[in-house]
């Protein structure tokens, strides 16, 4: 019974992290100026309270970038989870570059 006790507390304590998703537009010719952004969101017993936060990478590459364009966009969705079914964080970042 300690046996089982210690294998499941062990199970529900283990954290990991992989990647979900990554996409990636075409490359520009010009790569001086990287521009990134990344958001965050922390999910609680598998109850995503917030579905917003996703706009706000959007604007940091906006204002990162704000007389040009942003071209070159790689995003990736990690899921990091620090206790399996009870909580773990969604981390979105993306890479590009500006161009004028």
């Amino acid at each position: 019974m300690k046996l089982f006790a210690l294998l499941l507390s062990l199970t529900l304590m283990a954290s990991c992290a992989h990647v979900r998703s990554v996409s990636q537009t075409s490359i520009p010719t010009n790569k001086s100026k990287p521009v990134s952004a990344k958001v965050k969101n922390n999910v609680i017993f598998l109850f995503n309270f917030s579905t917003t936060y996703l706009n706000d990478l959007t604007s940091q590459l906006q204002k990162s970038c704000p007389d040009a364009r942003v071209e070159g966009i790689l995003t990736k969705d990690v899921v990091i989870t620090y206790f399996p079914i009870i909580f773990y964080q969604e981390e979105i970042t993306a890479e590009g570059f500006c161009v004028k």
